[in-house]
């Protein structure tokens, strides 16, 4: 097992690996421009010396020289680019040493908040403790238990009735002979006809043997209304069972100075959500300035365009053209000797940028993950993953899956499945099913556990979910709900039965 913290550490630790990977391609891709670049700046000197040979070679041709402000045009925009890289490095150092700074304090917090979770959750458990030595609390929760089962039974019944009335109550209803008296309201006091229609109604009552089916189908359906009816009584008395027995909860919490430690709880987690939201808007400038790094590193910056596109302009000249084409026809091997290094140069430069292209999209490919793995760590703390008593089973595969993550291997989607697999929740001392928070309605019990106060069972809701949960233990994370089992004899009317709660069981 490691803990949600150990694995938000291993957050940490295969970030600062991707960023070294993406550092390392970065600094390749880099060093590749400047060599291109520099090879650039070496062919332009090689086609001023072929200039320089031809004025040589034929004094009175027209002379051709490369122009020598090309080299400074091209040193000043260098110049220009160092500094802006300069303060882009200084800004990225400076959010970095923050982020570091936020994600000590962040972690001094969560510790915090865990121990402030342990307090309410040790008072809690006391005071479940008291509770459960408590006479007049324990007569209310046997006498809230009690309606609880009567009323599941009630409507049970009820339902089953309802049922009957359905599949029993189609053969009447497709009956036409019944339906048409039953509609004219014969045989009742509502029942209105002249003498032949009364004399016709009657030979045909007496065919299909009216009067017994009558009763028979009134009887169907009105047993149902009253065991529903029923059934609605007991429910607004199991409702008055119920607070009066979450009202003794309540009472006990507030002698017991519970609200003030969860009021505490809370002000230290508001304290942890402010850290988060700081260091989301720090990774949010960084990943900006990474962005723009990146941009440097791929050569991508104006200042490295403007560079590359003015070398580009003047090698495309077509004197340059022409003075290479010349250089061919003279019988001068000076002149040779420089255009086969041009050759050279072409094809180290071709080389150099086939390479480039490979690591720009390998950086493009880290670049992506990095940005992956940044969501999912937000994701992991807005979900509360890291919160106390949350763990996860498996370490080596936690291990394995991130390592897959930042090697491409594994998509987002499939590691949050994995995560919410592999997801544990330490049981604390105190129960969030104890006393009212055991009939599938809610709990305000366990807030030192991160259990919410959700709603469930007969009168709605859901019952108790983790923080960031969104379903069944292999959806949005593991669900706890006591399971509450009756055994239920029935004897003349009376159902009496001891309800047995189970205790959530993470795996």
């Amino acid at each position: 097992m490691i803990s949600g913290r150990q694995t938000l550490a291993s957050f940490d630790s295969s970030l600062e690996e991707l960023r070294g990977r993406i550092a390392s391609t970065s600094q390749l891709v880099e060093e590749r421009n400047t060599k291109l670049l520099a090879l650039q700046q070496e062919e332009l000197q090689l086609y001023r010396e072929l200039g320089r040979l031809r004025v040589d070679f034929f004094v009175n041709d027209k002379q051709f020289i490369v122009a020598d402000d090309a080299e400074r045009n091209v040193e000043k925009m260098l110049e220009q680019r160092q500094v802006e890289l300069q303060k882009m490095f200084r800004d990225l150092s400076a959010l970095g040493m923050l982020r570091h700074e936020l994600e000590s304090k962040r972690q001094d917090q969560a510790g915090k908040v865990e121990a402030a979770a342990e307090i309410v959750d040790t008072a809690e458990k006391k005071t479940q403790d008291r509770l459960e030595q408590d006479a007049a609390y324990q007569k209310q929760l046997q006498i809230a238990r009690d309606l609880e089962r009567t009323l599941k039974h009630a409507q049970d019944k009820a339902g089953q009735r309802e049922e009957e009335l359905d599949s029993k109550g189609t053969t009447y209803r497709n009956d036409p002979l019944f339906m048409y008296l039953w509609n004219r309201k014969y045989s009742t006091v509502e029942y209105e006809a002249n003498g032949l229609t009364r004399w016709l109604d009657s030979r045909v009552a007496k065919l299909i043997r009216y009067s017994v089916a009558r009763v028979n189908f009134s009887k169907l359906q009105e047993i149902p209304l009253r065991l529903r009816e029923h059934a609605k009584q007991v429910e607004e008395r199991a409702k008055k069972a119920f607070e009066e027995l979450k009202a003794l909860d309540t009472k006990a919490r507030e002698e017991d100075g519970i609200p003030a430690l969860e009021e505490k709880l809370s002000q230290e987690e508001s304290a942890l959500a402010s850290i988060d939201k700081q260091i989301e808007e720090t990774v949010n400038d960084q990943q900006k300035l990474e962005q723009i790094q990146a941009d440097f590193s791929a050569g991508q910056d104006r200042y490295f365009q403007q560079a590359v596109d003015y070398l580009a302009t003047e090698l495309r000249r077509d004197d340059l053209h022409d003075l290479r084409q010349q250089a061919y026809s003279t019988p001068f091997p000076e002149d040779d000797v420089v255009v086969s290094q041009l050759f050279d140069l072409e094809a180290r430069e071709k080389e150099l940028e086939s390479g480039i292209i490979e690591l720009k999209n390998e950086n493009s490919r880290q670049q992506e993950r990095l940005r992956e793995l940044e969501t999912l760590r937000v994701q992991f703390k807005r979900n509360r993953y890291d919160s106390a008593g949350t763990g996860f089973s498996d370490p080596a595969l936690i291990g394995s899956v991130l390592g897959n993550l930042i090697n491409g291997a594994m998509s987002s989607q499939a590691f949050w499945r994995v995560l919410e697999q592999q997801r544990r929740y330490h049981q604390r001392q105190a129960d969030p099913g104890f006393g009212s928070g055991g009939f599938g309605r809610g709990t305000i019990w366990g807030s030192g556990m991160g259990f919410p106060g959700s709603g469930g069972g007969i009168f709605g809701g859901g019952g108790f979910s983790f923080p960031g949960s969104g379903g069944g233990h292999t959806g949005g994370g593991a669900v706890l709900e006591p399971a509450v089992v009756f055994n239920i004899s029935h004897e003349d009317g009376n159902y009496s039965g001891i309800p047995h709660f189970y205790p959530f069981n993470p795996a």
